[in-house]
């Protein structure tokens, strides 16, 4: 596994929203230090660095102050996962101004509302682009 070291603004999330019991939960992992979240997994969308994983640490080393994180290739998820599903959910943070990281601030929402606003519309993006 191939580990390049990126500014933490040049990883763009494939996701708008944050879980906030997950935040909390890596959060207490933190003592007092900047957070390491290990490599994290990013595809190449158009020229640009998507996470494909990892959101939520990503987001945890920003609040602590990382300005830079290791990223890998994430050589699986063209076979694992719908490129299409990331495309759309990639348009769809486009569209609601979410470029960076730090751009997740104040969109750090409930479980419920995590699973009503995020979870299910992608369930949603992904069931209309499989009956296409």
């Amino acid at each position: 596994m191939d580990v390049t070291t990126v500014p933490l603004t040049a990883v763009r999330p494939s996701q708008c929203y944050l879980n906030a019991e997950k935040v909390a939960a890596v959060a207490e992992r933190v003592d007092g230090e900047v957070f390491d979240p290990g490599p994290l997994p990013v595809y190449n969308f158009d020229g640009e660095h998507y996470l494909t994983d990892g959101h939520t640490r990503a987001f945890v080393a920003h609040l602590t102050g990382r300005e830079r994180l290791g990223v890998t290739y994430d050589v699986n998820l063209a076979a694992d996962a719908s490129l299409p599903v990331y495309r759309e959910c990639i348009e769809w943070c486009n569209r609601d101004g979410i470029e960076t990281i730090t751009d997740l601030a104040g969109r750090v929402v409930g479980p419920e509302t995590y699973q009503a606003e995020w979870i299910e519309p992608c369930q949603a993006i992904a069931a209309r682009i499989e009956a296409e």
